[in-house]
């Protein structure tokens, strides 16, 4: 991925990004969202929200997602990753397909 933004901190335990809503914290396997109680995610659920944080709102495409999660294998291994992940969030809007271009974290 891309260098981090300077409004992004983080490193493989801690991310830390603010956003127009709140700040948004990673912290081992636990994501604190703006106004929601902290949500513990699986490691692939997980290493998605990741890359979207990271993103800051930018649209990720299938492509990039799998070049940037190796362990995920598949274009249908990361459509479960997402679907889990949404799931997991207190509201599953919070992770927004964009037709044809790919996944974006609305926040």
């Amino acid at each position: 991925m891309a260098e981090l933004a300077e409004d992004v901190v983080g490193d493989d335990h801690y991310l830390c990004v603010r956003t127009p809503r709140g700040t948004v914290e990673i912290i081992g396997s636990v994501v604190h969202l703006p106004g929601a109680a902290p949500v513990r995610l699986a490691p692939g659920p997980m290493s998605v929200m990741r890359a979207l944080v990271k993103a800051q709102g930018a649209v990720i495409s299938r492509e990039r997602l799998l070049r940037v999660l190796p362990h995920c294998g598949s274009v249908h291994g990361l459509e479960m990753w997402i679907s889990r992940l949404r799931q997991s969030l207190p509201n599953p809007e919070t992770v927004q397909t964009v037709v044809k271009r790919g996944y974006r974290l609305a926040l």
